[in-house]
């Protein structure tokens, strides 16, 4: 938790020093970073989901290969 007010201060120390006419920009560039984070999220459980069941149909192959081995 003393990490995250750490930031948080830094975070509002760096506003201060920011024009009000440049806010709108950040607060823009804030929502498309997190936009972005949760697309990164939503893309690598799909990708984990799909390695998933790769391995499993490769399981089910090497289990299918080896009953059929005289």
């Amino acid at each position: 938790m003393q990490t995250q007010i750490k930031y948080e201060e830094e975070i509002i120390k760096e506003l201060q020093n920011i024009p009000d006419e440049q806010i709108l920009n950040l607060l823009s560039m804030i929502r498309i970073f997190k936009k972005s984070i949760n697309m990164q999220r939503e893309t690598d459980f799909y990708l984990k989901k799909e390695f998933d069941e790769w391995d499993t149909l490769s399981d089910e192959a090497l289990s299918n290969f080896e009953a059929n081995l005289p």
